[in-house]
């Protein structure tokens, strides 16, 4: 159960159901760096269609004009990383997959609304310069920056974490 799902009377179930979540969660392998990066090369791509149909909605929007000089062309880019935003957060709220995400088995844990959305801000800028890429190869856990920051995690999807062991196991 999701912690803002839970009524404020059962509150020790709430923090053992966070607990046993964030430690299965930390169990299970991080996604390696050549499919992540392979995920965002798709990504990409997806992002390039998405793009594209965003700006023929914002072109009949307008009425047709050029977008592409004056205060008509920030109103386009404006609405593009919206719609971007929109799409990233969507997938990422609804079950912590891209469809570039789903392609390549990757899926994003510890994700909150605002942790999305703190991922989503700081990859604008870090991800195409290519320091959140840069900083995954020094990064003890191969995290990429953005992820780091936002408390967020790239975790190989399909993957469960291993079951608990118990120390005082009785003899068949």
């Amino acid at each position: 159960m999701k912690a803002w799902c839970l009524l404020p009377s059962t509150p020790t179930s709430t923090v053992t159901e966070a607990a046993q979540t964030a430690a299965s969660n930390s169990a299970v392998p991080t996604a390696g760096l050549a499919r992540r990066l392979a995920a965002m090369v798709y990504e990409a791509l997806l992002l390039f269609a998405v793009a594209f149909f965003a700006g023929w909605i914002f072109f009949f929007a307008s009425g047709g004009r050029d977008a592409t000089a004056g205060w008509l062309r920030h109103a386009l880019q404006i609405f593009v990383l919206v719609v971007f935003a929109a799409y990233f957060l969507w997938c990422w709220l609804r079950g912590g997959q891209t469809l570039a995400m789903r392609a390549w088995r990757i899926r994003l844990v510890n994700v909150t609304p605002r942790k999305a959305l703190l991922r989503f801000a700081l990859a604008v800028p870090l991800v195409p310069t290519g320091i959140s890429i840069l900083w995954s190869f020094f990064d003890r856990d191969r995290q990429f920056l953005h992820d780091r920051l936002s408390g967020t995690r790239l975790v190989l999807a399909g993957v469960s974490a291993a079951p608990p062991t118990t120390s005082s196991a009785s003899p068949p």
